[in-house]
């Protein structure tokens, strides 16, 4: 029989994973978001949800097909991925925003249910007490297009085309 907590062998696990280790234990549940490695923190970000959502920032429900979303092809579009503090003014990067921005990137994307989630690399200290003591949310920078519509009510509705460009995950 196993004498152990699960809890006291994951943390002595803990001692012999390197950061990718750690990732992949934060993304199985195994270990809590955020995670000190060394110089840098890791964070578990959502970095969209499919399905049907109400963007009250601009009054708008959208429809983000979860087929364009929660697969390995999509997957591998994260990869990298910059993560920003807000949205640039004109919705993409450009090589002033990313240096202005960018606060760290994703290194493990994965899907949880609906939603497709990363393991951030955070290395700004700013950033790093904004998530762990402030309420945030994310919001990836695509461009997908779509189709505008009305609802029967007269609210916006917008169905989104498959992604052309994953830009960033912005905080």
């Amino acid at each position: 029989s196993d004498l152990l907590h699960p809890g006291c062998r994951i943390a002595l696990a803990r001692f012999g994973m390197d950061e990718l280790g750690i990732a992949r234990a934060i993304a199985a549940g195994e270990l809590t978001s955020p995670q000190k490695y060394e110089n840098v923190w890791l964070f578990d970000l959502r970095i969209t949800g499919t399905g049907a959502a109400y963007r009250n920032t601009i009054d708008e429900y959208v429809w983000r097909d979860p087929a364009h979303y929660l697969n390995d092809e999509f997957l591998a579009r994260c990869n990298g991925l910059a993560v920003i503090v807000d949205h640039p003014e004109h919705s993409m990067l450009n090589s002033e925003e990313y240096a202005d921005r960018n606060v760290g990137s994703i290194m493990l994307p994965y899907i949880r249910g609906e939603e497709v989630r990363g393991i951030a690399k955070i290395y700004d200290d700013a950033t790093v007490a904004i998530l762990q003591n402030e309420q945030y949310s994310t919001s990836p920078g695509v461009n997908t297009g779509g189709f505008k519509a009305k609802t029967e009510d007269g609210q916006k509705l917008l169905i989104e085309n498959k992604p052309d460009l994953l830009d960033h995950i912005a905080i």
